[in-house]
């Protein structure tokens, strides 16, 4: 309440100052002191939303762009002009481009600058960095872990996973809207939890268009490791030894272990590859091949365990009919 007070009471001394500076033209006075104000308030508003770090960044820019800017205006005015508005306009445009592209490269490159000057970052040093994927996002299962405890990691958001996700729920198929739309709730409710260790990591590799490329890229920058469901993103980050943690990989190390010679009884959904067989599932989503069972189609029939094996994307037991 105490600064809207300060910031009516300066609204009102602009516009007096406005209303006296132009005595023969006070309505117009009137309105440059109000607009001015306003957009003096709008900015001092938006400086007190954005992080002092990058403000910090934001006005070092700016000093560097000015410096650019009068040395090759300096350069550039060595050659005379015959009017001097030719020359304030040279000296003008050079000082706005550079003070803007000074101050937005700064703010840019906020992060990358936080590996060179520490305290300008918002990670520690020595901190367990887990970079989200998108793919875990759209999972869901991720906030109960972190809920959990199983996950002591402090989570990494990646601007330009978000901006996957939102690209996604504004996609025209329903499924993938479905699908963009539950990651980003899932988001939400990681970052609204006060429990949950979580940053938005504010960078974007726009020579890269590959998530997944750009995903390696941040994690080796980090040092972190990555959290995902993809099987591809996994093997690429492996070879560049990096840290995977998937969650289909934990899935399946927790199924319950089917000995070889139990008997169970399983629903055979369909015919499989190999003439004769039959194939079912268990709850979990284990597939389960039946030697001789293909007759058995839509029917719940008694099978004994052989064998299983382990593949990259699943466990599948192999069975023969009681």
């Amino acid at each position: 309440m105490g600064l809207w007070i300060i910031r009516t009471f300066f609204l009102i001394l602009c516009i007096l100052t406005g209303f006296y500076s132009f005595p023969n033209q006070k309505i117009l006075g009137i309105l440059i002191g109000f607009f001015g104000s306003i957009g003096v308030i709008g900015i001092e508003i938006l400086i007190g939303k954005a992080p002092w770090r990058k403000l910090i960044l934001a006005v070092g820019g700016l000093i560097i762009g000015l410096l650019t800017a009068i040395l090759l205006a300096n350069f550039f005015l060595l050659i005379p002009f015959e009017e001097q508005k030719t020359e304030n306009l040279i000296r003008f445009s050079l000082y706005f481009v550079f003070s803007y592209l000074g101050v937005m490269v700064g703010i840019k490159g906020f992060e990358e600058l936080g590996f060179i000057f520490p305290f300008l970052s918002t990670l520690k040093e020595g901190e367990r960095l887990l970079i989200v994927d998108t793919s875990v996002l759209i999972d869901g299962r991720v906030y109960e872990l972190m809920k959990s405890g199983f996950i002591d990691y402090k989570l990494i958001i990646p601007k330009f996973i978000i901006k996957e996700l939102h690209g996604l729920a504004d996609c025209s198929s329903d499924i993938k809207r479905q699908r963009g739309r539950r990651g980003l709730e899932v988001l939400n409710k990681l970052r609204e939890d006060k429990e949950i260790d979580v940053k938005v990591y504010d960078i974007d590799y726009l020579d890269i268009e590959e998530v997944d490329t750009k995903l390696v890229k941040l994690a080796s920058k980090l040092n972190a490791a990555i959290l995902t469901n993809d099987f591809n993103l996994t093997k690429v980050a492996e070879v560049q030894n990096i840290k995977v943690l998937n969650l289909n990989t934990l899935t399946n190390l927790m199924r319950p272990r089917l000995m070889s010679g139990e008997e169970i009884n399983l629903k055979i959904i369909k015919e499989g590859k190999e003439a004769g067989q039959g194939v079912g599932y268990l709850e979990d989503g284990t597939m389960i091949v039946v030697e001789n069972a293909s007759k058995y189609v839509g029917k719940v029939v008694d099978v004994v365990i052989d064998s299983a094996i382990q593949t990259p994307t699943g466990r599948i037991i192999f069975a023969r009919l009681k």
